[in-house]
C-alpha cells in the first residue's frame, strides 16, 4: 500500500508560525506534524510515501530527505489540494493508497484500522464544529457535506484521511483528470470523492474513541500540544 500526504499549502490562519516554517513542520510533542504521520505510516508497513510540497518546499525536503518521495506543486498559491492530488496521478492512480492532509495529527490506531481491504473514511461521529467537512451516512458514505452542514443532516466529521482500494483509486483519478481538463483546480479533493461515492462503497470508520485534530488555527495547535505532550 502507498500513502500520499498533501503538504503544499501556506497555512494562512497560522501565519504567525507559518511565516517561518511550513505548517507540516510545526512541532507537536517533540515531532513535526508530518514526521509524526510518516512514523505511524511506516510502523504499519507503508514505506512508499509521496509528499506533495509547495510553500517552503525546500525546508520540507531538507527535513524529510531520504524518508519519502516528493512531488512539487509549483502552483500552490493559485490552486487547492485537488490539484496537489492530481500531480500524484502517475505514481498512485490505480493503486491502493491512503490519503492524508499534511496538517492532521492523530493516534496510530486510526491508521491501523485502515489496513484492510476496501474503501474507508475515518469519521468522528461525536465531533461537530464548523472547521471540518461532514459525512452523511451511518455505515456507508452517501455524501460529503460542507463544513456548515447541520448536526441533523450529518453523521459526523471527516478528519482529513481517506483509504482507497485500487478500483476506487482508478475512479478517483479519472474524475480528477476530467475536472482538471475543465480548468477546475481550486476545489478540495473531497469534491472529486463525492462524485465517485455512487460508483463504489466507502465504509465509515468511527474514530470517536481516538485522538485527532486538524491544525488550522492557533487554538488547534494549543489543543494538540496539550494532547500530545
Amino acid at each position: 500500500m502507498l500513502a500520499v500526504i498533501l503538504a503544499a499549502g501556506k497555512g494562512k490562519r497560522l501565519k504567525e508560525v507559518t511565516k517561518e516554517i511550513p505548517k507540516c513542520l510545526i512541532e507537536i510533542g517533540g515531532k513535526s506534524i508530518i514526521e509524526r504521520q510518516i512514523e505511524i505510516l511506516k510502523k504499519n508497513g507503508i514505506n512508499e510515501i509521496y509528499v506533495v510540497v509547495g510553500y517552503k518546499a525546500g525546508e520540507v525536503k531538507n527535513r524529510l530527505n531520504g524518508k519519502v518521495r516528493f512531488i512539487l506543486n509549483k502552483e500552490y498559491e493559485e490552486t487547492d489540494n485537488l490539484y496537489s492530488l492530481y500531480l500524484a496521478k502517475d505514481f498512485v492512480k490505480g493503486k491502493e493508497f491512503i490519503l492524508l492532509n499534511g496538517d492532521t495529527v492523530f493516534d496510530e490506531e486510526i491508521i491501523k484500522n485502515l489496513m484492510k481491504e476496501g474503501n474507508h473514511i475515518p469519521v468522528d461521529k461525536k465531533h461537530y464544529d464548523k472547521e471540518e467537512l461532514k459525512i452523511k451516512g451511518k455505515n456507508i458514505a452517501e455524501k460529503i457535506l460542507p463544513k456548515n452542514a447541520s448536526r441533523e443532516e450529518s453523521n459526523g466529521s471527516t478528519i482529513g484521511i481517506f483509504k482507497f482500494s485500487s478500483n476506487a483509486s482508478e475512479l478517483l483519478f479519472n474524475e480528477i483528470e476530467e475536472l482538471i481538463k475543465k480548468g477546475v483546480k481550486n476545489k478540495w479533493f473531497e469534491y472529486a470523492i463525492n462524485k465517485i461515492l455512487s460508483k463504489t462503497n466507502f465504509y465509515i470508520n468511527d474514530v470517536s474513541q481516538f485522538n485527532w485534530i486538524e491544525i488550522d488555527t492557533m487554538q488547534d495547535l494549543k489543543k494538540a500540544r496539550r494532547i500530545w505532550k
